[in-house]
């Protein structure tokens, strides 16, 4: 269970020790692998359930800084003072953002994963984590008694009972912070070097503060061109080892699924359901809320904008929501369809009695732009919006939003995008495409769980559409988005469990970037259409209008071929597929979207040349 959701990082100091190996850059950049030695902790503290991390900074406090642009669970404050004061006065400085219990580390630190989760699973609120001996030559020796720590040194014959060497990441309560602020400033001012560890000695006689030791932890704080030779030698190297082993000892048994959703999520993301009850309605969840709100903006590039305006519900209840609260009652929608979601739409207008304008086109085959131009140009006194899917999912066919969405500007007329399975999978940029409403859910590319969906609106246009009569309740889009800005709550009970697996899954989506993501997904796709052709299938969609995230497979011809048994063959061998759904040749459907890889793709097609084999299947 995930106790903590916050962090403060000190990475205010000089690394005068190390400045001929840094060239000026904060001890936290050091590197170790492939990202910085804090950017690998950032990462290890989003992996087991924190979500707000503040970094205290000093000394090229810049670097720093561009992790929080990077990361919006990144925040940092500057310690204007750090050349010349201790380790306290920046935990100090971070009082203003603080606002829960805490992790506290340091940034230099290298350290493997169960060195939080120990913490993250200790009972008490209050933890100093310490290992057996390292003989790393500058260590803090912590004295204990009654389980509680008494008093720390570097003197180990200042200690009476030894409970371990300290490693510089502790589990801090609200009680215990305020305690060590109180002390700070009279401390801090008859000694400028006044560091933490003595803080947390003194603030002892008041909390009781507990370890926890891990005899054999695998951790090193880098201080010195010793302790640099030695992380990579052989620290960096062991932490690996045992990060890789403790995430395949605590795996949810794995399916990995190839229809095009819900999609295969991360053990963290499963986890990070396991948390405490709360109710909806207390301002932590409010707060969590609006966190979501804002970053589900920030993948499509909208912020300050646009606004994210979330429902318990399907994807299909994004888009209906949307439908069925922006088109005035006097005006029609457009709807393009070249797929099951594009008639979708038509069928949430006949259910509202909205009026409607159809461009119907085979599914599998591209939208004519012209086409709609000429649509808009034909029935612009009536038409107030379009809408279309941007990857429509029945075919696997991508369309192109951006002209479209620029052709229907020259008209006046607002855009809604179904953007279900193209949203944190393919970039897109809401503004520059002009884009008005955009519907997506958790369970797709964003790699949450099923059961939430959300429409990103522009602002602009939201506010207008309070002067509709609602033909709605719960989906009300205008209602639902101003419910929450004026009471911080959601106006119907959430699925709460679920927000905090989206809340995850965000941050992991930040971690490894859109540009990754998309590289991911791209090179999963070469793998699979490589493997597909070898096998001698055919696609349905021409190349060009591939979205590379899902493919629609011609269905073989050959008499011993059966959609169900390949299915039934492949499911009990871990992978689940899809059958098509209306397209002009029967096919079956293949996703790469998901918390999936490369190697799970080859492994899928191991086992479909296996079964083709098997049944004796004529592909050419």
């Amino acid at each position: 269970m995930f106790n903590v959701r916050q962090a403060v990082i000190l990475g205010a100091g000089l690394g005068a020790r190390l400045r001929g190996t840094l060239d000026d850059r904060p001890k936290g950049f050091l590197k170790l692998g492939n990202r910085p030695i804090v950017e690998e902790s950032i990462a290890k503290l989003v992996r087991t359930g924190i979500t707000d991390i503040v970094i205290v900074t000093g000394y090229c406090h810049q670097f720093y800084d561009q992790l929080s642009e990077k990361y919006p669970f990144v925040r940092t404050i500057l310690n204007p003072d750090f050349a010349t004061t201790g380790s306290m006065l920046s935990l100090y400085t971070a009082s203003q953002s603080v606002n829960s219990d805490f992790l506290l580390l340091e940034s230099d630190l290298v350290y493997e994963y169960n060195a939080l989760q120990a913490l993250q699973h200790f009972p008490m609120d209050n933890c100093i984590l310490l290992s057996g001996k390292t003989g790393a030559g500058d260590e803090v020796y912590v004295g204990v008694s009654d389980d509680r720590v008494v008093n720390m040194s570097k003197r180990r014959d200042d200690i009476k009972c030894l409970g371990g060497e300290l490693v510089g990441i502790s589990k801090i309560s609200l009680e215990l912070y305020k305690h060590m602020t109180d002390l700070a400033p009279e401390k801090c001012k008859h000694n400028s070097q006044y560091q933490y560890e003595d803080c947390l000695v003194d603030a002892s006689d008041n909390v009781a503060i507990h370890y926890q030791c891990i005899d054999n932890l695998a951790w090193i704080e880098i201080d010195d061109e010793n302790h640099l030779n030695k992380a990579r030698e052989k620290i960096y190297p062991l932490v690996e080892q045992r990060d890789s082993e403790i995430i395949i000892s605590k795996r949810v048994e794995r399916h990995v699924l190839l229809n095009p959703g819900p999609a295969t999520t991360t053990d963290t993301v499963k986890h990070a359901m396991v948390v405490n009850d709360i109710c909806p309605r207390e301002k932590e969840f409010g707060d969590l809320v609006e966190g979501i709100r804002q970053d589900l903006v920030r993948v499509v590039h909208g912020a300050g904008v646009y606004e994210a305006v979330l429902f318990a519900s399907s994807g299909t209840g994004a888009v209906e929501a949307c439908l069925s609260s922006v088109v005035p009652h006097d005006k029609a929608v457009l709807i393009i369809s070249n797929g099951a979601y594009g008639k979708r739409m038509q069928q949430i207008c006949d259910g509202y009695g909205i009026s409607h304008i159809d461009y119907n086109i085979d599914w599998g085959k591209p939208v004519d732009c012209n086409q709609v131009a000429a649509l808009l140009e034909q029935y612009q006194q009536d038409i107030s919006h379009i809408a279309l899917v941007h990857h429509e999912t029945t075919v696997g066919i991508l369309n192109d939003i951006t002209t479209i969405s620029r052709t229907a500007a020259r008209f006046g007329v607002e855009v809604i995008v179904d953007a279900m399975s193209s949203y944190a999978g393919i970039p897109i940029d809401i503004k520059d495409s002009g884009i008005h409403y955009l519907t997506a859910s958790a369970n797709k590319c964003i790699q949450g769980m099923a059961g939430l969906s959300f429409v990103i609106c522009k602002k602009e246009s939201l506010e207008k559409t309070k002067e509709i009569k609602p033909r709605n309740f719960y989906f009300n889009l205008y209602q639902n988005y101003f419910f929450f800005t004026q009471k911080h709550e959601m106006q119907f009970t959430p699925p709460v469990q679920l927000f905090y697996a989206l809340r995850q899954a965000l941050n992991e989506y930040f971690l490894e970037t859109e540009k990754n993501r998309e590289k991911r997904y791209a090179e999963m796709y070469e793998v699979l259409k490589k493997g597909l052709q070898m096998l001698g299938f055919r696609f349905l969609v021409e190349k060009k209008y591939r979205a590379k995230i899902l493919t629609a497979i011609i269905e073989p011809e050959d008499e011993n071929y059966c959609f169900t048994e390949m299915h039934d063959f492949l499911y009990k061998r871990g992978f689940t597929i899809y059958p098509g759904k209306g397209a002009i040749q029967n096919t079956f459907r293949l996703a790469n979207m998901g918390a999936i890889t490369k190697h799970d793709i080859t492994k899928f097609l191991g086992h479909l040349e296996e079964y083709v084999v098997k049944k004796d299947i004529k592909l050419n």
